[in-house]
Order: structure tokens, then C-alpha cells, then sequence
């Protein structure tokens, strides 16, 4: 049996906190469980804004078809070469007769050993490249599918642009265009163009260096370390043209290794036809001189006579070995130059493709698809997070004080008013 007072402390009014004060937990009112992310929800956005992300495929697989369609053909030649195997080392004077190189030449400065480019496998994309071979190509002619005739890589890069390379130019490049004119308004006036001095280096005119950028794209080089093989690839939109291409870089980057192998052996081949023209003219006067005085002197008598006789005749003698040590020297320089002549052997030579190299179209479109996919569906997921933010007060609150922070009060100034 229970009095009032233990009633009295066991019940009491409805929603009458215990005696800590702290509110009783009602059911549905407990603490605010975090947001997950299930796989419903995730195919629930997909479902509502399943249009959305249909027609946003559908219109980058447009996009992609529409390009691969109007995008110009590529071909691309390829050419091969490899570096023949060549004895660098070993001098000439073993070949000479009378041990010539260590006798009378050494005094003359003349060396008669090998001597070494240097040049590897691995340099040969550099020397393919250089401002040398490829302004030798520029400078060839060629037949271009849309020339009415042939004309040189220079003539047809620096053609006067049509009428709709001049409107995108004056359009859609126009800050490019206005960059490139105040480029050349404020450079300096170019140094003028043509071969210079042996030595110095050559300096293409304006026209060429425009056509030297344009050659550089395309034109690729790559070489396999182990079997130092170097391949060659030249891509235009013309197959004939592409091979025409590949075919003067080939001829042309053969010259350059070529002059490049034989620059020393040239040199010397040089000195020694110098020397060799000198020493002809010397022993043409000795024997001159010669001749004279035993014309005067057909039977010398007396002592300073015979000893002025026997000096001609030793500088006659001496003019005469060094003349043919010199003429053996130069025959064997010029066949040790006409033995380092070919350095390269075409392993394959270019020929028009068949086949275009680029575009790849159905690459183009995949990508496009897929690309659309994913835009698609972000925005789907994009605009269910704003909708869910618009829901939220909370959420409000914060968006409108990002708005605050980040747009200018002008703006939302004009936004109120066109409310």
C-alpha cells in the first residue's frame, strides 16, 4: 500500500524532467544520425535525372562524331636506317712508301693518323633535326595536293592565308594575332638572311624560319639502343607528300652525317693539296735555277762553280722527294676520304602509305561518349546537392553567405532590384 507522499514522488506530471533536469529521450527525437550515401540513393539521382545525363551523351557523341568526320587525314612515311660498322682507328703511313708521315712530313706539321667524328647512333634524331638539314628540305620542291604547281616547303607556308583563315584570325585568334604583330613591331630589325663565311652559320631568312617551325612537326626521329636502328617518320595530308618528305630528309640527313664523319679528313686533304701546290711551284723554280746556270755554265771549272752546281742540284733533289711524298700523301687522303663516304645504309626507304595515320575516329567517338557519360552524370549529382540545399535552411543560410563573401555587393544590389 502506497501513501501520497511515496505517489508523490513516484509520479508527477507528464514531461516532468527527472531530477538531474535533464530532458527525458522521447521516441523519434534522438540524436541526429550523419548522412549516408547507400547505393538506392545513388541509383535514385540516376533515375530522376536519367535525361539529363542522356542528352548530355548524346550530345558530346555528336560532338565527337562531327569532329572525327571533318578532321583532315594524316599519313605518315616511315624510313630506316642504321649506322654501318666502320673502323675508326689506324693511319695512313703504314700504306706510304719510304716510312713517309715519320720522316720529312713530321717536320712539316702533316699527321697521318685516323681520326674520329665522335658521332654515335644515339645523335643521329639530333643531327636529323638540326637547322642544316631542315632548312635543306624547306628549300627543296615538292608537289602539294592543293598547289596548282610545285613549289618549295617555303613558298607554300608563307602562301597568303584564304579567306577564312583570315576571318578566324581577325575573330576567334584575334589576341594571338595582336600578340604576333606587337612582337614584330617592337623586335629588332632581323639580321639579313644567306650563306655566311665558311665557318659561320647560316642564317634563314623570315620566310625560312616559318617554314623551319612548321617542318619541326613533322618530322619525329627515334633509335633502338640495341640494335642502334634509327627510324624516321614524316607525317602530312598527303600521302605522295609525306613520302617526298621523308625521302629529302633521308637524302639530306645522309649528306649532313657524311660532311659531319669527313669534316677532319677534309681538313686534312685540304692543308695537304696546299702544301702539295707549294712545294710543285718550289721545285719548278729549283729547276729553273738549275737549268739557267748550267746553260751558262755547261762545263764548270772552278771550285765556287762546281759548289754553286751541287747546291741546285741538292735543293733540286730535296724539292723533288718532298714533292713526291706530298703526291703520295694526297692520294692516300683522298681514298681515306672516299672510304668514310658512306656512313649510313637505308635499311628501309620511304613509300607512300596506305593507310591514313590519324585521325583515329572511333577512338574520337568512344571518348566522346564516355566523356559525356561522366558529365552527365556529375551534373545529375551536382543539381540533386543544390536541390537538397535549397530544402535546408541551414544550408540556405550558408549559401547566402557565400554569396555575401565572394559577389560583389554591386551585383546583388542589381539582382534585389530585378527581383
Amino acid at each position: 500500500m502506497s501513501t501520497a507522499d511515496d505517489q508523490g514522488q513516484t509520479d508527477g506530471p507528464p514531461g516532468t524532467p527527472p531530477g538531474d533536469g535533464a530532458p527525458a529521450e522521447q521516441p523519434g527525437y534522438g540524436p541526429r544520425q550523419e548522412d549516408e550515401v547507400s547505393l538506392l540513393d545513388i541509383l535514385l539521382v540516376l533515375a530522376r535525372y536519367k535525361t539529363l545525363i542522356v542528352r548530355t551523351v548524346l550530345v558530346f557523341t555528336l560532338l565527337g562524331v562531327t569532329y572525327a568526320l571533318l578532321a583532315e587525314e594524316e599519313f605518315t612515311s616511315e624510313a630506316r636506317v642504321v649506322r654501318e660498322a666502320q673502323q675508326e682507328g689506324g693511319g695512313l703511313s703504314g700504306g706510304l712508301p719510304g716510312g713517309i708521315g715519320g720522316g720529312a712530313l713530321s717536320g712539316l706539321g702533316i699527321s697521318l693518323g685516323g681520326a674520329a667524328s665522335g658521332l654515335t647512333p644515339q645523335a643521329f634524331p639530333d643531327v636529323l633535326q638540326s637547322r642544316e638539314v631542315r632548312l635543306a628540305v624547306v628549300r627543296d620542291t615538292f608537289r602539294f595536293p592543293d598547289a596548282e604547281r610545285p613549289m618549295t616547303f617555303v613558298e607554300y607556308v608563307n602562301q597568303p592565308p584564304g579567306v577564312l583563315s583570315t576571318v578566324l584570325d581577325y575573330t576567334l585568334f584575334l589576341p594571338w594575332t595582336l600578340k604576333g604583330m606587337l612582337g614584330q613591331a617592337t623586335s629588332k630589325s632581323p639580321a639579313p638572311a644567306g650563306t655566311m663565311e665558311t665557318g659561320k652559320p647560316l642564317i634563314p631568312s623570315e620566310e625560312e624560319d616559318k617554314a623551319l617551325k612548321s617542318i619541326s612537326e613533322k618530322i619525329s626521329a627515334s633509335v633502338d639502343e640495341e640494335t642502334g636502328l634509327m627510324t624516321i617518320s614524316v607525317t602530312a595530308g598527303d600521302p605522295q607528300l609525306s613520302s617526298a618528305l621523308a625521302e629529302s630528309f633521308l637524302d639530306h640527313f645522309s649528306t649532313r652525317v657524311r660532311e659531319i664523319r669527313t669534316e677532319k679528313v677534309r681538313e686534312r686533304l685540304q692543308f695537304v693539296e696546299g702544301r702539295y701546290e707549294e712545294a710543285e711551284q718550289e721545285l719548278e723554280t729549283a729547276e729553273e735555277r738549275l737549268a739557267q746556270f748550267l746553260e751558262r755554265n755547261q762545263n764548270p771549272t772552278t771550285a765556287t762553280l762546281q759548289f754553286r752546281r751541287d747546291r741546285l742540284q741538292r735543293q733540286v733533289s730535296f724539292k723533288e722527294q718532298l714533292y713526291s711524298e706530298l703526291q703520295s700523301q694526297l692520294t692516300q687522303t683522298r681514298l681515306d676520304l672516299q672510304r668514310r663516304q658512306p656512313v649510313t645504309t637505308v635499311v628501309e626507304q620511304p613509300v607512300p602509305p596506305m593507310e591514313p595515320s590519324a585521325p583515329n575516329r572511333t577512338l574520337i567517338v568512344i571518348l566522346n561518349l564516355i566523356f559525356g557519360g561522366f558529365l552527365g552524370i556529375g551534373g545529375a549529382f551536382v543539381k540533386t546537392l543544390f536541390d537538397r540545399m535549397e530544402e535546408d535552411d541551414d544550408e540556405q543560410e550558408k549559401m547566402q553567405e557565400i554569396k555575401e563573401r565572394l559577389v560583389p555587393s554591386r551585383f546583388r544590389e542589381t539582382e534585389s532590384m530585378a527581383a
